[in-house]
């Protein structure tokens, strides 16, 4: 039941009406008592207007000229005698001249406060709650609207004139619009809540269409993607947002899948030459020699399975992305060194001749030494140089130069082999990569660049190939002179 209340298209729609109710209580706050401010002044115009024809009226009726400068001739109030209305004519020190039927012998009260207004601002008004009104008036509670208006004409005695009216009808306009605004503020509030619960509905459809979309997305059928809706709106960019993040986690989920069944193939290379071996020596006697041979063997493929084991320990933590501590100043010129030291067994049995070209500054040029790891350093050039013995011919060269171009480190190696097609120049630093085609010599399937490249990236570096015009191809590595420790962190 209450897992509604939960959801967002139950609070948007709570939002949206919340935010409506509060601008309408708000608006009525404000607007409501400017209305009967309104209503109530519009009515005492209203009393305004009729005091003032009634005494343009008189002034009329007694006009003309006097029998003598010391008599006057008295207001008297005619005609004016209209049901619900209450007259009464006073002289300025309160005697009654004269009032309407309507007031049945009554006499509408004059205050002190009343007969001041009135002589300065020619009208003052007040309303009257019991006393006359308790006696004039029906209902009872309903109170009475009082209009005091003095007068000084010319040809008259001046007077007060008094008007009466029930404020009933003001005070039901009044209540009207309180009934009016509390009936509609519900009922709006009804409708707008309503409207709100259908948009918002509309609006998350297509959010839920992409969520039961993605629900279905399981390893089998990882290559499905979720339709794009009509528009450009934000849902349109949520669902470009979730396939391009689907492109990235499939492409991750193959290269993983690509990584575990080359591991497994690499791994299970020397672990079958060693069972087959042993199984071999199990049949019959050897001899001293063949046991020699096959502990030579034994060794030689321990090595490999070792070399890949920590291959594939470099790679695991390059894609975890472990931080690797490179605070130790390490020389270039003696990481070269030792690395061509290395490779001289390989290269003298595939004939191949190691050219290092040191770095030899001048007095104004500095001395190539980065913060960095020094064996990791020295793993990368080794794999470099491996792979330009591998595909070098018998009596070939390559050459380890290392120098600074560009205010950055520069090392490049250089075959004589058949280079790199351009369409694979992207791809030879790729995990278990291998050029179609092209035979392996040492009937491995490739970690060594791939190895290279998480070397040179820990070290906030970068590797490319190319080409030579000559033949061959050059791995080139640049590293920052002067790397810290922050940059070259993963």
């Amino acid at each position: 039941m209450w897992r509604g209340v939960y959801t967002l298209r139950f609070r948007l729609a709570a939002m949206n009406l919340l935010v409506f109710g509060l601008i309408t209580v708000a608006q009525t706050i404000v607007l409501l008592p400017i209305r009967e401010k309104a209503v109530r002044r519009d009515f005492d115009e209203w009393l305004k207007d009729i005091a003032q024809d009634i005494v343009d009226e008189i002034a009329r009726s007694t006009s003309g000229p006097a029998s003598s400068r010391q008599e006057q001739p008295r207001p008297r109030l005619g005609q004016f005698h209209f049901p619900g209305f209450y007259f009464q004519l006073l002289s300025p020190d309160g005697q009654v001249l004269e009032r309407s039927r309507s007031l049945k012998g009554l006499t509408l009260p004059m205050s002190q406060n009343a007969a001041f207004l009135a002589r300065r601002d020619k009208f003052a008004l007040e309303t009257l709650s019991g006393g006359v009104a308790y006696k004039l008036l029906e209902p009872e509670d309903e109170p009475l609207r009082l209009l005091t208006c003095y007068q000084v004409p010319s040809t008259q005695s001046p007077f007060y004139l008094q008007i009466g009216v029930s404020q009933g009808r003001v005070n039901e306009t009044v209540s009207g619009f309180y009934r009016i605004f509390l009936v509609q503020i519900p009922l709006a509030l009804l409708l707008v809540g309503l409207g709100s619960w259908i948009m918002a509905r509309r609006s998350l459809t297509p959010i839920g269409r992409v969520a039961r979309e993605a629900r279905e997305l399981t390893v089998t059928n990882f290559d499905r993607r979720i339709p794009l809706p009509p528009g450009k709106d934000e849902v349109s960019e949520m669902v470009v947002t979730i396939n391009s993040m689907l492109d990235r986690l499939q492409a991750s989920f193959r290269a993983h899948e690509r990584f575990i069944a080359d591991a497994a193939h690499e791994l299970k290379t020397p672990v079958a030459v060693l069972l087959g071996e042993a199984q071999v020596l199990d049949r019959q006697a050897r001899s001293p020699e063949e046991y020699d041979r096959f502990v030579a063997g034994v060794e030689s493929e321990m090595r490999h399975l070792s070399q890949i084991l920590d291959s594939l320990l470099i790679l695991a933590r390059a894609n975890a992305g472990f931080p690797v501590s490179l605070a130790t100043p390490v020389s270039l010129n003696d990481v070269v060194t030792e690395a061509v030291a290395r490779c001289i067994t390989q290269a003298n049995q595939r004939e191949v001749r190691l050219v290092p070209r040191l770095w030899l500054p001048g007095p104004e040029e500095p001395e190539l030494i980065i913060k960095g790891d020094e064996d990791l350093l020295c793993s990368l050039v080794v794999n470099l140089i491996h792979n330009a013995i591998r595909n070098s011919p018998a009596g070939g060269t390559v050459e380890t130069e290392l120098n600074l171009a560009g205010g950055q480190i520069r090392i490049a190696v250089r075959d004589r082999g058949p280079g790199v097609p351009e369409e694979y120049v992207d791809r030879i630093f790729d995990e278990f990569f291998r050029i179609p085609g092209r035979a392996s010599t040492s009937g491995r399937v490739g970690l060594g660049l791939a190895i290279a490249k998480s070397i040179a990236q820990f070290h906030g570096g970068s590797i490319s190939v190319a080409n030579s015009p000559g033949g061959g191809c050059v791995l080139i590595v640049r590293l920052p002179l002067g790397t810290s420790d922050e940059n070259a962190l993963i």
